[in-house]
């Protein structure tokens, strides 16, 4: 056979519950006959189940209906030049395993195929049983690997942001602490204008905080499972409290926040992930509703249920947008709202209301306004 070497690591043998599927495409008819005699009498895989198409578009078609675990390609096909087969089969499939399938006289034309992402390629009049069955094994075996390694840097890299969250986050929170002592006067007079520039950096420290906390959460989230601790929390107490953390931001934006509450007792949560929560709620909507806005948090029960309305009267959001607003990292463009920027903190939000068996959901209607509303049970069921 003509072609790459199979490495030793992936030349054990599949395991019997492993089935394959192929598409075969292929203009000759002997040729694809032969092809499929052989992989219907081979046992290495207890089943190889098998698409023939006779043209790249017929195959093309094939690819977006469903996914394969490996294509057997034909470089003379008569809709497609040799050269540009590979890239229009994986600009349809990017990680579509392709063997090549061409005639002594094109071992150029082959070579040129593994340049442009093919796996292997096959001699079609040097093609035996053994030598078709370990050039699948070797594509299919390969592209696992690949997965495999795209997995393990996905997780190291997320390993690597959350240290370096983690990390970044006590500077800040000291210089926090020392901006707050300057505006105190603590070490002096200030006039007004300096105070206000150390507002502002210290404003500019807590966004950053923020951000940090946003991620090092939905690490904690993901990767061990956060752990909640419900008490008996005073809701309005809390609400205070994660409306007077962003005072100097709806201050800076000229936005009126208020809290209308119709609650009186306390309720189980784990106070301090809850108001990371609504935090990244209240935060949002400062930061999308227009100069002069008002921002309304607002609290009912009704029967068993609490809920937690936080509106603006903002631009609002389009439908589509609405449906992926809680997606994680999504990021359409910069008109979307998302509390931080990263398309984490609605994330997180919603990752910490279910947690306690709440719901999250959002209505809107553009340059009308929005409302996220949290649904919780009095006594709420928290996982974990």
């Amino acid at each position: 056979m003509e072609g790459t070497v199979l490495p030793t690591e992936i030349a054990k043998t599949p395991t019997k519950s492993q089935c394959i599927r192929l598409l075969l495409i292929e203009d000759n008819p002997d040729d694809a006959l032969f092809i499929e005699e052989v992989l219907k009498i081979q046992d290495v895989y207890p089943v190889i189940e098998i698409e023939h198409a006779t043209r790249l578009r017929e195959g093309l078609t094939y690819l977006g209906q469903k996914s394969y675990d490996v294509i057997l390609l034909d470089l003379s096909l008569p809709d497609a030049s040799s050269t540009d087969s590979v890239p229009r089969i994986l600009s349809h499939c990017p990680s579509a395993p392709i063997i090549v399938l061409t005639g002594l006289d094109d071992k150029d034309t082959a070579l040129e195929s593994l340049q442009k992402g093919a796996q292997d390629y096959l001699i079609k009049d040097g093609v035996s049983a053994d030598l078709l069955i370990r050039a699948i094994r070797y594509a299919v075996e390969r592209r696992k690997a690949e997965r495999r390694a795209k997995v393990r840097a996905a997780e190291e890299r997320e390993d690597l942001i959350f240290t370096l969250a983690n990390d970044l986050r006590v500077p800040h929170i000291g210089a926090i602490r020392a901006f707050d002592l300057l505006v105190a006067e603590s070490l002096g007079p200030l006039n007004d204008e300096q105070k206000d520039l150390l507002l502002k950096l210290k404003e500019s420290s807590h966004e950053i905080v923020h951000k940090l906390q946003n991620l090092v959460h939905l690490y904690r989230i993901e990767e061990n499972g956060q752990k909640f601790l419900a008490t008996p929390t005073d809701l309005n107490l809390l609400l205070k409290h994660a409306i007077e953390d962003w005072s100097y931001c709806a201050k800076q934006n000229n936005v009126k926040v208020e809290l209308e509450s119709e609650l009186s007792e306390p309720i189980w949560l784990d106070g301090n992930m809850f108001k990371k929560a609504i935090s990244n709620l209240i935060h949002n909507a400062i930061k999308f509703s227009h100069a002069g806005g008002e921002v309304k948090i607002k609290c009912k029960a009704e029967g068993n249920w609490i809920y937690i309305n936080v509106e603006d009267n903002g631009r609002g959001i389009s439908e589509d947008e609405q449906e992926k607003l809680f997606q994680r990292f999504w990021n359409a463009n910069d008109t979307i709202r998302h509390s931080n920027g990263t398309g984490v903190g609605l994330y997180v939000s919603r990752q910490i209301v279910e947690a306690h068996g709440g719901e999250i959901s959002c209505t809107s209607k553009k340059d009308r306004g929005t409302t996220v509303t949290i649904k919780l049970l009095k006594v709420c069921k928290i996982r974990g």
